[in-house]
C-alpha cells in the first residue's frame, strides 16, 4: 500500500521522558513530510485598536482574549525594563512562543525561523546525531562532552571536551545510562538538540546543536543454525520494505527451508509511517493496519491488500521499552491480525502525530491526531504489550536476549 504524499508522516527520535526510576525512552517526533498548513485568516486588529469591551463583540473579534493579551504586553514591558540583563524584543518573543507550545505535550514545540528552515532543507526519514559524544565520569557521577572537533560549529559555540552536560532537551541526564543517552542524541537529520552545559565554574548555558551526522540504519540480516532469519530493523526508512524484500529473495535462493523470520525492532525509535505501513502490508494479506484520529481532520484508515506472491513464513517480533512510534504501528498490526508473535517488553507508547504550521517567522509543530491499532486501541501512553515477556535486564548480552527470543519462537513453530 502506498500513502498519499501528505500522509508520509515522519516519526523520529528527539529526546527522552524519564520515569521516577530514572528510566528513559525516545520521545519520538512525528510530522508530515514537507506537509505544512497555513490557514488564511483575515487580519485581526492590533491590541491598540481593540476597545476595552472588544471581547463582547463576537461579530468583530471572535475568541480573542483581549485582557490576557494586555496583561502579556504589560509583563513583557516590565521584564524588558527591569530584568538584570538587557534583552531584545526578539529574544523575549522567541521565549514566549516556545512557552506557548512547551506544556501542551512532550512533542509539540515552537521552531524559530532558523530551525524551521533547517528542518525543511533535509531529506525526510534520515536519522542523525550531532558531531559530539558524551562520556560518563564515574567519580563525579556526571556526563561530559567529548570529541568536539576544533573549528566546528559546536566549537565556535563555545563547546569543549570535558564540559559537563546537565540536561538534554530539558531532561536531567545525571542518572541515565549510555543506551538512553545515545537514544537521546539520535534524531531527524537536521533537527536541533538542546544541551544545558556548564561552560565554566560560573556559567551555565543552554545551546542548540544540530544533528548533522548521518547514522547507518541499513537492515542487518543473518540466518541462525536453526534456519531462523533474523532481521534487525533500526528505524523505518523510505527503503526499509525494499531492503526486506531483497534480503528475503537472497536467502530464499540460498536455502529453500527457512523456518521463520524474527524481526528485531529493539531500540527502534520509529521512522516513516509509510514505511511501517508498507512493511506490514508485505506480511499481511488483508485487513486494517492503522487508523489515525484527530479533532480536526477526519479519521484515516490504512489497509493491507492481497499480493500475488504472499510471504507465508512464521513471524516473530522482538521489541523492548525503547521500541516506539512507527515500530509500534508495525508490531500492533501483525500482532492483532495474529500474523506474528510479539516478544520482549511493552513498547514505549508513542502514538501522537504532529504537523508543521508555518508562521510569519518560524513554525509550530503541534500534535493533531493519535494512532489506533486495528482493534481500536490507543498506542499513545500505553504501548504494545508482548505476547510473551522476556527478561531483558540491562546486564544481559545481545546474544542472551536473542537466545530467549529464539526459544520462545521455537515453541510456536512446533505447534
Amino acid at each position: 500500500m502506498r500513502l498519499q504524499p501528505w500522509c508520509s508522516i515522519l516519526l523520529l527520535s528527539t529526546g527522552v521522558c524519564c520515569s521516577t526510576m530514572a528510566l528513559a525512552a525516545p520521545l519520538v517526533e512525528a510530522m508530515p513530510a514537507i506537509k505544512v498548513e497555513r490557514k488564511q485568516n483575515p487580519p485581526s486588529p492590533s491590541v491598540a485598536e481593540m476597545p476595552r469591551d472588544a471581547e463582547l463583540n463576537g461579530d468583530e473579534v471572535e475568541d480573542v482574549p483581549i485582557e490576557q493579551i494586555r496583561n502579556f504586553i504589560e509583563a513583557f514591558q516590565v521584564i524588558k525594563d527591569n530584568y538584570v540583563d538587557t534583552l531584545s524584543n526578539n529574544t523575549l518573543f522567541e521565549n514566549a512562543m516556545s512557552g506557548l507550545a512547551e506544556h501542551l505535550d512532550p512533542y509539540s514545540r515552537y521552531l524559530d525561523a532558523e530551525h524551521y528552515q533547517q528542518l525543511l532543507e533535509f531529506t525526510e526519514g534520515q536519522m542523525a546525531e550531532p558531531q559530539l559524544k558524551l562520556h560518563y565520569q564515574v567519580e563525579q557521577q556526571q556526563w561530559s562532552l567529548s570529541k568536539i572537533v576544533r573549528d566546528s560549529d559546536n566549537y565556535r559555540k563555545g563547546l569543549r571536551d570535558g564540559q559537563v552536560v546537565e540536561r538534554l532537551n530539558g531532561v536531567n541526564i545525571q542518572a541515565l545510562d549510555e543506551r538512553t543517552i545515545n537514544n537521546m542524541l539520535a534524531g531527524a537529520l537536521g533537527s536541533a538538540l538542546s544541551l544545558r552545559v556548564k561552560l565554566d565554574e560560573n556559567k551555565v548555558q543552554t545551546l542548540d546543536v544540530l544533528r548533522d551526522q548521518k547514522l547507518n540504519y541499513d537492515i542487518e540480516p543473518y540466518l541462525t543454525d536453526e534456519r531462523i532469519l533474523v532481521l534487525r530493523i533500526k528505524a523505518f526508512q523510505q527503503d526499509t520494505t525494499t531492503q526486506v524484500q531483497d534480503i528475503l529473495k537472497v536467502y530464499q535462493q540460498r536455502t529453500s527451508n527457512i523456518r521463520g523470520v524474527l524481526i528485531d525492532i529493539r531500540d527502534n525509535p520509529g521512522g516513516l509511517l509509510s514505511a511501517a505501513v508498507d512493511l506490514a502490508d508485505l506480511f499481511l494479506e488483508q485487513g486494517l493496519i492503522v487508523t489515525t484520529k484527530g479533532r480536526i481532520d477526519p479519521p484515516q484508515k490504512f489497509q493491507a491488500f492481497s499480493s500475488p506472491n504472499p510471504i507465508t513464513y512464521p513471524i516473530a517480533i522482538l521489541q523492548n521499552r525503547f521500541s516506539a512510534s512507527a515500530a509500534e504501528v508495525f508490531a500492533a498490526a501483525l500482532k492483532e491480525h495474529q500474523r506474528a508473535i510479539v516478544l520482549g517488553e511493552t513498547s514505549y507508547g508513542k502514538g501522537a502525530i504532529q504537523k508543521l504550521f508555518p508562521l510569519q517567522q518560524g513554525a509550530l509543530k503541534l500534535t493533531v491526531a493519535y494512532y489506533y491499532t486495528p482493534q481500536g486501541h490507543l498506542i499513545e501512553g500505553k504501548g504494545i504489550r508482548p505476547d510473551e515477556h522476556l527478561n531483558m535486564n540491562q546486564m544481559f548480552t545481545e546474544q542472551q536476549v536473542l537466545q530467549q527470543a529464539m526459544l520462545a519462537f521455537e515453541k510456536t513453530l512446533h505447534h
